[in-house]
């Protein structure tokens, strides 16, 4: 690894010469060829796990990857020596704008800890150009604006992926787009992105978030939860998660075939892990194009209800996505027998009207669909299940106590300690090692030091130390004491 050889053939240039952005796109293409070589090769495993989501939070990428590399201190210290801050170069990257709230973080923690963990999983979503908007503050009052994130040097690597999709009689060529997901001293994974290859930024108004949304061909990846307070936009959203999990569905059979499945073994190969309900097409969209390579319905849901799982998120039922069968029949009328079929074969087991997949009012419950065809249902936090399982859905719990489970919400805590607090991982490291770096549950042995004086003393001075480092930040660029 040479930083400075590097920069010199890019820009020719020293590095004490050149900007913070010459500097910050010389890292990502240093962190992306050594990502290329930890690459594992994807056939080492059977099975692998694609975690579909609509959103993945996943944060600035440079220093959490410099981190993961094992060359984040290397770095600091080389640009420190040409009188440049690796703090200054983090400033210049864009964050990219795929997620919003805590379903999306989860997602991109998952993602991590599977990369360090070593396990074979990618993350597959879709690749929003303009996220949810970009808060901006005039006169005391917020308005919102598109959130341009993409460069033309950028994490994202546009590969030689392609589908055609159809969906509402409209045809769209999609494309594949994928992030490296560098996990901790282990392997590196991908972040799956799909977009439309007829998307047209200029659609949307400057400094606004405001477009055509009947305009699917070049609005479909604009945006991340586009504004729904209108038909249009509700028929896009639903463009959005059925072109999501068709793109996501085709590249897991090829996937799994290429590695030797008759797609009746599919369970064997992959698991489908579904986020929250926006996924939840996938289950009868994989029903069909099993259907369409010869398999029977039977078989095809009962492969289908073995290979995916749901993570649920909330317990408010109105949070819980129901779409009008009319808004389906305008956008996926190919799925529309395969969801009353679904809904048939739960009628003829079950007396109960609160279980049905449609329900009186023609809404397709799409929590409904998730639960009774896969094989596990979590809630993310031991509290949060107890609730599902005891009230919100206790339901579907009490026909399927065998499926509910609980996977409590992580951090990815070396962001939290390695990169924002290095006093205090150097004292941690000091007392336990650097175990704890890999593993979180090494941090237990740091309760030896519960009623030592002197550690506690140490942890004071350190939060003391931080507090005014804030304190003076504020007072430089606030002015304000």
């Amino acid at each position: 690894m040479n930083l400075s050889n590097l920069l010199e053939n890019n820009c020719g240039k020293e590095i004490k010469s050149c900007t913070n952005q010459e500097i910050y796109f010389g890292l990502l293409s240093l962190v992306n060829e050594l990502a290329s070589k930890k690459e594992s090769n994807q056939n080492n495993s059977k099975k692998k796990v694609y975690y579909i989501s609509a959103e993945f939070l996943i944060g600035k990428l440079l220093s959490n990857n410099l981190i993961n590399l094992g060359i984040y201190n290397e770095i600091k210290s080389i640009l420190n020596e040409n009188g440049k801050s690796l703090s200054e170069v983090e400033e210049v990257e864009p964050e990219p704008s795929l997620g919003n709230g805590g379903l999306g973080r989860l997602a991109a923690c998952f993602l991590d800890s599977i990369a360090t963990l070593g396990l074979n999983g990618d993350g597959i979503g879709l690749n929003y150009h303009f996220g949810l908007f970009k808060q901006v503050f005039k006169n005391n009052l917020q308005s919102e604006q598109k959130n341009e994130w993409i460069e033309k040097n950028s994490w994202l690597n546009k590969t030689d992926i392609t589908y055609d999709i159809e969906c509402g009689g409209i045809k769209l060529k999609s494309r594949l787009y994928d992030i490296n997901v560098i996990g901790y001293n282990n392997r590196v994974n991908k972040l799956h992105l799909f977009d439309v290859e007829s998307i047209d930024e200029s659609i949307v108004d400057n400094g606004s978030i405001t477009f055509n949304k009947e305009d699917v061909a070049k609005n479909l990846t604009l945006f991340l939860y586009p504004d729904d307070s209108d038909e249009d936009g509700k028929l896009l959203r639903i463009y959005q998660q059925y072109f999501m999990v068709s793109n996501g569905a085709r590249l897991i059979l090829e996937e799994c075939q290429a590695k030797g499945s008759n797609l009746y073994d599919l369970s064997d190969y992959a698991v489908i892990q579904i986020n929250d309900t926006h996924p939840t097409m996938v289950i009868p969209e994989l029903i069909r194009l099993l259907i369409e390579k010869g398999i029977s319905m039977d078989d095809a849901i009962e492969i289908v209800s073995k290979t995916c799982a749901y993570t649920n998120h909330t317990i408010l039922a109105e949070a819980l996505e129901k779409w009008p069968m009319d808004y389906l029949e305008k956008v996926v009328p190919n799925l529309i027998d395969i969801i009353k079929e679904l809904d048939k074969r739960v009628r003829e087991k079950y007396d109960d009207e609160s279980l049905y997949i449609i329900d009186e009012d023609n809404r397709v419950h799409m929590a409904h669909i998730d639960i009774h065809y896969t094989f596990s249902v979590n809630g993310v936090a031991s509290l949060h299940t107890e609730i599902l399982e005891k009230n919100e859905l206790n339901n579907f719990y009490e026909i399927y106590p065998e499926k509910f489970n609980n996977k409590t919400n992580g951090i990815t805590f070396r962001r939290w300690l390695m990169h924002c607090n290095h006093e205090l991982t150097d004292l941690i490291e000091d007392l336990i090692g650097d175990g704890f770096k890999k593993d979180a549950i090494e941090l237990e042995k740091l309760q030896e030091y519960v009623n030592d004086e002197g550690v506690l003393q140490k942890l004071l001075d350190i939060k003391t130390n931080n507090k005014l480092a804030l304190k003076n930040y504020i007072k430089q660029h606030q002015g304000i004491e």
